[in-house]
């Protein structure tokens, strides 16, 4: 008897779609299209995140060394400062280093030659700390220290970027919320309107004593059918078109951070799929459940 329902409602979903054709491709489409934006507006919250913390990762501190010092102090000071709350990584830039750097980028093979034999660098650390938003305070702290003759922050520039970092993770979440509340309204009014068109016949099996579950069941299913065809129409549609932005942008702007990750992008897809059944369903369920009140 449970196979008989099973079919009877599988059947009765399926003869819905085929007569109510043109109200089942509109949902589809309104499915498709919202499910659409929706993935869009989550991978651009995604790559405005990324960008962000890039633009924040990139932020260091310079920190000059006294000439005096010897290797051993040295150490001892880049031990000191590791330890501070908030250091991800100490880089040591010896002076040696630093003016056989600054020769090669002069395209230059004789200007310590040049200089007199006279290094001006000093030995130098770079700091990278683990929040922009402690560079600040790392730095007022490294300052102190022995040995350190100047450190260097970009004070001014810091303010600014945390700010617009800040600036684009909340566009990214107004964007995702606005997509997201405009995608549940427009599926949810479409597929009501599918369910209005059929009162009479939920009027009519309900007068021959059919149960609620019985009623209800094939509409949910007819939900269920129709978030799934948009759902995978839309994930072939921001996935193909992520893929080539994203290559794009690889190719030809290489210096802009990009969200590659194929497992972060593989997983808005399936969530995508997950909500397109999810919102056919439970509208369907909402939109029928005034008629089978008593």
């Amino acid at each position: 008897m449970a196979f008989d329902s099973a079919k009877y409602v599988l059947i009765q979903a399926l003869l819905s779609l085929k007569r109510n054709i043109w109200l089942s491709i509109a949902s589809i489409m309104t499915v498709m299209i919202s499910l659409t934006l929706l993935g869009c507006s989550v991978l651009f919250l995604a790559n405005t995140s990324h960008i962000a913390k890039t633009f924040e990762s990139q932020v260091e501190i310079a920190v000059f060394l006294n000439e005096r010092l010897e290797s051993a102090q040295i150490t001892e000071l880049q031990n000191k400062i590791e330890k501070l709350d908030g250091v991800s990584v100490v880089t040591l830039t010896t002076k040696d280093q630093a003016i056989l750097d600054f020769q090669e980028s002069m395209g230059s093979k004789s200007l310590l030659e040049d200089l007199g034999g006279v290094n001006p660098f000093p030995n130098k650390f770079t700091i990278t700390a683990k929040d922009a938003r402690m560079v600040e305070t790392i730095a007022s702290q490294v300052t102190g220290m022995a040995g350190v003759d100047k450190v260097r922050f970009g004070q001014g520039m810091l303010e600014k970027l945390i700010v617009f970092t800040n600036w684009l993770r909340w566009i990214g979440i107004g964007v995702v919320a606005a997509f997201s509340f405009a995608s549940i309204l427009l599926i949810t009014l479409n597929i009501k309107t599918n369910v209005n068109s059929r009162e009479k016949e939920i009027h009519i099996m309900r007068l021959v004593g059919a149960s609620n579950g019985f009623i209800r069941w094939p509409f949910f299913l007819e939900g269920l059918m129709i978030g799934l065809i948009g759902a995978v129409m839309a994930i072939i549609v921001v996935g193909t078109a992520y893929t080539w932005l994203m290559q794009y942008i690889i190719n030809t702007l290489a210096f802009m951070p990009v969200v590659a990750d194929q497992g972060f992008i593989m997983l808005v897809l399936f969530i995508m799929l997950l909500c397109g059944m999810s919102m056919g369903a439970l509208a369907s369920a909402f939109s029928v459940r005034k008629f089978l009140r008593v």
